[in-house]
């Protein structure tokens, strides 16, 4: 411990001499990946010239802040506090819960062209409804394309289920006043749905997908020349972004080898020296003062509302939410969530890597579930 003090003390000293100390604090939560904890911690070091790395985790990096943790869900608690408090100004982590609303946004690499482009989007969910959500994730896409430093950027979308409906919506919020160029597809017909041809060729700027697809295509974009096994190529699944996300939180999987782990640490950095949260607000408040709201709103399917109490259910007082819930459809989740309320079980909404969840207090795991049987695939 001494000896790490000291080298932390040493290379402090070392980055005044040389006007490095603005280099930004990352967080990292260097644990649970399927990879040893050496070769975190050694992907982390192979970032340092660009941030200085705060492992979150069993095992320190010598010369850097290190905050002991044991498993990822304290990890992420010391995460969100160093966050909130300002002792970080970014983070990297890996099966990290976002509220719903949050979706991430990432940047990939065409081999073909040598073009970047934004997908928007690969983790979380921006909405419960899909073309909602694929509004939302274009308004995040190009956010995340301003702050990369993309004038005017070119706008596609994938041609997944619901595409022309979200071609629709983002045509009405054009002609109400957002800033929105449409891309061309490379193919003959032209048009802005984009086919196989311009995911290869990375033909928009930021490419709008929903986050089931841009999950699957990240993974092939950056597992594929490895067989599978590992993430070897590209800087993760993105940045959460969402109107209520403040922190800027970079995400990473159990299988991201340390290339692509060094690459999300110093791509995080990044987006918090260009000031990506700050670009995501100036779009969203350009797009409400369009009317986003409303022209979502009109084009939703007419929800059917139960009887009896919903909304006005208080929440039970917060507990620590360390356990999880997976199984239940999207569009119940919310009304699960004030099932266990009326239960008096606190209980909060979240997008997992493989779908959503409610998070709850593992002690109040078995009770959560009894009141829950109706909600569970």
């Amino acid at each position: 411990m001494a000896e790490h003090s000291i080298a932390q003390a040493l290379r402090g000293m070392a980055d005044a001499l040389v006007g490095e100390s603005e280099r930004p604090k990352i967080a990292f939560t260097a644990l649970e990946s399927e990879l040893p904890v050496e070769v975190l911690l050694e992907a982390a070091k192979q970032a340092t010239e660009q941030l200085i790395p705060v492992i979150i985790g069993p095992v320190g990096l010598p010369g850097y802040p290190h905050l002991p943790a044991d498993d990822l869900s304290s990890a992420h608690r010391i995460m969100e506090q160093q966050l909130a408090s300002g002792e970080v100004v970014g983070a990297v982590t890996l099966h990290y819960n976002f509220p719903l609303g949050v979706a991430t946004v990432a940047q990939v690499y065409s081999v073909a062209t040598g073009r970047q482009m934004v997908l928007a989007s690969t983790t979380g969910s921006s909405d419960v409804r899909r073309p909602a959500a694929m509004v939302r994730n274009a308004i995040a896409g190009l956010a995340l394309a301003d702050a990369l430093g993309i004038a005017d950027p070119s706008l596609g979308i994938l041609n997944v289920d619901d595409a022309n409906a979200v071609q629709r919506l983002l045509t009405r919020l054009s002609e109400a006043g957002f800033s929105l160029r449409f891309a061309s597809s490379g193919r003959a017909d032209g048009g802005a749905l984009m086919r196989g041809n311009d995911l290869i060729r990375a033909t928009p700027d930021v490419m709008v997908c929903d986050t089931l697809t841009g999950n699957l295509l990240i993974k092939l974009f950056s597992a594929g020349q490895s067989g599978g096994t590992v993430e070897t190529l590209g800087s993760g699944y993105g940045i959460g972004l969402g109107p209520e996300q403040k922190a800027t939180i970079g995400i990473i999987s159990r299988v991201s080898g340390p290339a692509t782990i060094a690459n999300a640490l110093r791509f995080c950095a990044l987006m918090t020296q260009r000031q990506l949260m700050t670009c995501w607000q100036r779009r969203w408040q350009q797009a409400c003062a369009c009317g986003i709201e409303d022209i979502l709103r009109q084009d939703a399917p007419p929800v059917a509302t139960k009887v009896g109490p919903s909304s006005e259910v208080a929440p039970p007082p917060k507990v620590v939410l360390d356990d999880e819930i997976h199984g239940i459809d999207i569009l119940q989740l919310d009304e699960a969530r004030l099932c266990l309320w009326r239960a008096g079980i606190y209980a909060e909404t979240g997008m997992g890597c493989t779908g959503p969840v409610l998070m709850v207090n593992h002690q109040r795991r078995a009770d959560a579930l009894t009141h829950l049987q109706s909600y569970l695939n």
